[in-house]
């Protein structure tokens, strides 16, 4: 993702490394295809390509990005919106009841949404010796540091983690 335009900008980020016991094509199946990544993630479809669509079945809702970057072995990533919606009445239930539970009217997330850029994931797979990669999973934003964003952003990374730790577990590594 570009260097945010305005100064007042904040990066909002997720960082995430893992070792594996799997080469780069291995892991390469299973975090840059729709097949590799429904079997760890969620359900999703993926045109395999730079400017292809990337979709995530999150049980409900839908979220679709674009991909960014597709280097194979190498570097996978994608940009996908804020899942709020641009308007209050967009959000689904669920959504807008977890921004009550937190104080934050819609209104305020709905005008704020313009400052946010969108969220960037990204894979980057190096191999090490021994038949191991290291993958690290980057995933940010930038926007306004407003509180809903803050919390908003907190909890994704929060709920993310335990979903990427089901791909370390596909290829676990020995204890040495």
């Amino acid at each position: 993702m570009n260097a945010p335009e305005r100064p007042d900008r904040v990066e909002h980020r997720m960082e995430r490394t893992y070792e594996l016991a799997a080469t780069p094509d291995e892991v390469w199946e299973a975090i840059a295809t729709a097949d590799g990544i429904s079997s760890w993630m969620v359900p999703t479809r993926l045109e395999p390509r730079i400017g292809g669509e990337v979709s995530f079945d999150l049980g409900g809702p839908t979220s679709t990005g674009v991909v960014t970057e597709y280097t194979p072995n190498e570097r996978f990533a994608y940009e996908e919106p804020w899942p709020i919606g641009d308007r209050p009445e967009d959000l689904p239930p669920e959504m807008a009841q977890w921004f009550d539970t937190i104080g934050v009217p819609l209104s305020e997330v709905s005008e704020g949404l313009h400052h946010v850029s969108p969220i960037a994931t990204e894979f980057l797979i190096e191999a090490v010796s021994g038949g191991t990669c290291v993958v690290r999973v980057v995933t940010s934003a930038y926007g306004t540091g407003a509180d809903w964003e803050n919390e908003f952003f907190d909890q994704m990374a929060i709920d993310l983690v335990p979903i990427l730790d089901r791909l370390a577990t596909r290829f676990p590594v020995a204890a040495r």
